[in-house]
């Protein structure tokens, strides 16, 4: 179904299906020294990068830099070698132009699939950055977490990917 919106609406839908439309890229990191990230990201004139809110098991929060794992081949061995540093360490190699956070319904237990609905929990908030460690440490504390107790966000922060001091930005609220 989102296909079929996706094509009426002008958008070019590609395939993310096998392993031949990733190519192995550098990664100067910790943990992750090379990634197999999908061919149109790394070409993309723009990339903007689009994650929802949510509670995760492993990662603690699902935001921008989590995202991100979603355009990468083998998200595996980010579980098994350190899934912090690994998030944390891809967050500079393709960096989107824009990331715009869903914080309408947010996932807030039993993340990343949820349980019940009573997972869920209305906030009708959406946060927009450049700069994707400052959108997670927003992110971290619109769910009530210090961002730097969420392992990826502090890592991005210390490697100078972004900021996460927040204090020191210039924030701008807007209420509709």
């Amino acid at each position: 179904m989102i296909e079929r919106y996706a094509k009426d609406a002008g958008a070019k839908v590609a395939p993310a299906n096998t392993d031949s439309y990733y190519h192995k890229v550098p990664v100067n990191g910790k943990s992750l020294h090379d990634a197999q990230v999908h061919e149109l990201i790394m070409e993309s004139d723009v990339f903007i990068n689009v994650p929802i809110l949510k509670n995760h098991s492993s990662a603690q929060l699902t935001m921008g830099m989590k995202n991100l794992m979603g355009v990468v081949w083998d998200r595996q061995y980010w579980h098994r070698n350190d899934l912090h540093q690994c998030i944390a360490d891809y967050a500079s190699v393709r960096k989107p132009d824009l990331n715009v956070l869903d914080a309408y319904a947010v996932m807030r237990q039993n993340g990343p699939r949820g349980v019940s609905v009573k997972d869920v929990v209305i906030m009708k908030a959406q946060l927009l950055s450049r700069d994707i460690v400052a959108l997670d440490a927003a992110g971290a504390k619109l769910m009530g977490a210090n961002p730097s107790d969420v392992g990826y966000i502090r890592l991005a922060a210390e490697a100078k990917v972004g900021r996460m001091d927040l204090d020191k930005l210039a924030i701008q609220r807007i209420s509709i």
